[in-house]
């Protein structure tokens, strides 16, 4: 079975964004009540002459105008301001980096720090299945880091100057590891939200600011000829009722504050002990807590933003009322009781260990293939090694992170070296795209249409050839981030070039669909910017379920076996028994538009059509490469992360 942790992990998230948001109206409520007493005082002393100097309580507390009055512009004034945040958070990490003042790292960068922690994220991406995140730096000595995002295809890392300066290679893998539990459970989202719910409420206090520091004190200062001069009296009252505006909307802060710090603060031990889990060394994200610990002024943050922005932090960027993070000393007990030991006394060092001092988990098997990757590795795996591989989906362990480094490291230097750069990465998707039968035309296509790529292509192509189709598509996420840095144009561009490669031989086949589904998820749904949907239920896509299973039980099997394999995987579905769809629907293109229409699907569903692939491809006893690489397509398509096979 596929481990439950990403999928539940995801969908809980969700669900406590709408826990959020119910608290975020209870909130909205209590400040409607409070301003409309507020109101309502006044209004019932303005009344008081007319009844002998008694207040007219009944007919202010009546006055259902300054209800709906008070309702609708505090209403407004929370919607908009939640709503314009929302917007500006929900552009992707990106923006939340920038607003950090980070800049993004050159993926072909020569710092060897810089390069060093790109090494960290594109290992922990290739052994999870993550899109490798555009990683950001902060040009601050201060010691921390950051996730956010708000989906795993739209997430960004940011690290620190002081970070990468100060630590270790393990205990710097131990901050990212932290970072990408954040990303894994889903944090990530949940933090854009109750920024955005926060600012919503503080806007009413901000309103009451202006009201008794700016507007009120200016009218109280006017002046005119004659007594009766209402300037004074109106500034006097717009000061007060400034005052109680803004403290109504700063105790609505301090309400969401709380309710931010409750659920950051145990989403960060979570993540603690997730890297524990992930590195198996405690002593990595324990000993940069110890020296965090040891250097607490340096974590703070030199940033106007890093206020509203401090729970995404792997430690509080400043020290506030409603610290958003466990206390370190508490943090470093949690991850000693998991066996770290060397915190208690490690000293602090000001320089890295280089990353061949680094203890490496074993590697297995997999060290004594020649190249991993390439063709003469075997082409198959048990079922066992896949259900194994299967359960690893939004996940990490040190074994994978270490077969995805030697595999990193085992690369030819060209195809290492044009992942990096633009020339390069596209590049390395026309040589995919390059077939045996059709590569002269392809090559033409490619001379004709990107003559700098072209320059390059003819060395990596025939490299290419030499890699197993799975790691042909594992190095296209490799360079996914530089393509990225194309920009929209230039990669729209760059994908009608690619388009017409794959064409050139008048059909497509699954190493070029897989490679198209790679760049959707890896760089496409960064540029689109779209909110993600995930409350489809597989019930009411029976249809396109059935699409996805027929595609994968034939492409796999030849019949009668695929029929067996097709009902078999319908039946872990709960479907009723038919007869596998025709040949003519059992088509890449059927494949492409089902598993769109599926990715709306809750994560939990997700997880089911998943095993059901699974056990469609896997219904000889084995799941060979060419069948895992359509499943992880597959899964590329519904946004989940799979681990390529190593």
């Amino acid at each position: 079975m596929m481990s439950t942790d990403f999928f539940t992990s995801q969908d809980n998230a969700r669900k406590q964004t709408g826990r959020l948001v119910l608290l975020f109206i209870f909130g909205v409520i209590g400040t409607m009540i409070s301003l409309w007493l507020v109101a309502v005082v006044p209004l019932a002393f303005a009344g008081a002459k007319q009844r002998g100097g008694q207040p007219d309580w009944a007919s202010a507390f009546g006055n259902w105008k300054l209800l709906l009055g008070v309702v609708t512009v505090v209403g407004a004034v929370v919607g908009i301001a939640t709503l314009v945040k929302l917007a500006q958070l929900s552009q992707g990490g990106a923006k939340i980096a920038e607003m950090l003042g980070g800049r993004p790292i050159d993926p072909a960068t020569r710092d060897p720090k810089e390069r060093e922690l790109l090494n960290i994220v594109e290992e922990m991406s290739i052994a999870s299945g993550v899109p490798v995140p555009p990683v950001y730096l902060l040009d601050d000595h201060s010691v921390n880091a950051f996730a956010a995002g708000p989906d795993p295809s739209r997430s960004v890392i940011g690290v620190t100057r002081g970070c990468i300066d100060l630590l270790s290679r393990d205990e710097l893998q131990g901050v990212i590891a932290h970072e990408y539990s954040h990303i894994f459970h889903g944090d990530t989202r949940i933090n854009a939200r109750t920024t955005a719910v926060i600012a919503g409420i503080m806007a009413v206090g901000v309103i009451g600011y202006i009201m008794f520091r700016f507007v009120g004190p200016t009218l109280a200062r006017t002046s005119g000829r004659g007594k009766n001069n209402p300037g004074p009296a109106l500034g006097f009252a717009i000061i007060v009722a400034g005052l109680l505006i803004w403290a109504i909307g700063s105790i609505g802060m301090l309400f969401g504050r709380m309710i931010q710090a409750a659920i950051s603060r145990q989403r960060e031990f979570l993540a603690d002990a997730s890297a524990v889990q992930y590195t198996r060394n405690p002593d990595g994200i324990g000993g940069a807590l110890t020296k965090i610990r040891d250097h607490v002024a340096t974590t703070r943050i030199e940033s106007p933003a890093a206020s509203e922005l401090n729970h995404f932090f792997f430690c509080s960027s400043l020290n506030t009322l409603f610290a958003t993070h466990p206390p370190i000393d508490d943090r470093i007990k949690r991850i000693v009781g998991m066996g770290a030991m060397k915190v208690a006394v490690q000293e602090s060092r000001r320089t890295a260990i280089p990353a061949g001092n680094s203890p490496m988990p074993s590697m297995g098997k997999s060290t004594a293939m020649p190249v991993a990757g390439f063709t003469d590795a075997d082409s198959s795996s048990g079922s066992s090694s896949s259900s194994a591989t299967l359960a690893g989906a939004g996940t990490l362990d040190p074994a994978a992170i270490s077969r995805a480094r030697a595999w990193k490291n085992a690369l030819p230097s060209d195809l290492a070296d044009a992942a990096q750069t633009a020339d390069g990465a596209r590049a390395l998707c026309y040589a995919i795209a390059r077939r045996s039968a059709a590569h002269e035309e392809c090559d033409r296509i490619v001379a004709n249409s990107d003559p700098k790529a072209y320059a390059l292509y003819g060395t990596i192509a025939v490299q290419i050839a030499q890699l197993r189709p799975d790691m042909q598509i594992a190095l296209a996420e490799l360079a996914a981030p530089v393509l990225f840095r194309l920009g929209p144009q230039n990669y729209a561009s760059f994908r009608e070039i690619l388009a017409q490669a794959i064409r050139s031989d008048s059909k497509t086949d699954l190493r070029e669909w897989s490679l198209l589904k790679c760049l959707e998820r890896n760089v496409e749904r960064r540029f689109a910017n779209a909110p993600a949907r995930a409350n489809g239920a597989l019930m009411n896509y029976e249809s396109e379920a059935r699409t996805v299973i027929a595609v994968i039980a034939s492409a796999t099997h030849a019949e009668p076996v695929a029929s067996s394999a097709y009902a078999n995987a319908a039946s872990t579905l709960n479907m009723r028994a038919t007869e596998m769809p025709a040949s003519s629907t059992r088509t890449l293109d059927a494949l492409s538009g089902a598993v769109k229409t599926l990715a709306t699907l809750t994560f939990t569903d997700r997880q089911r059509l998943l095993e059901a692939c699974a056990t469609a491809a896997a219904h000889d006893g084995r799941i060979s490469v060419d069948e895992y690489l359509v499943i992880r397509s597959v899964a590329d398509a519904l946004d989940v992360p799979m681990p390529a096979l190593m």
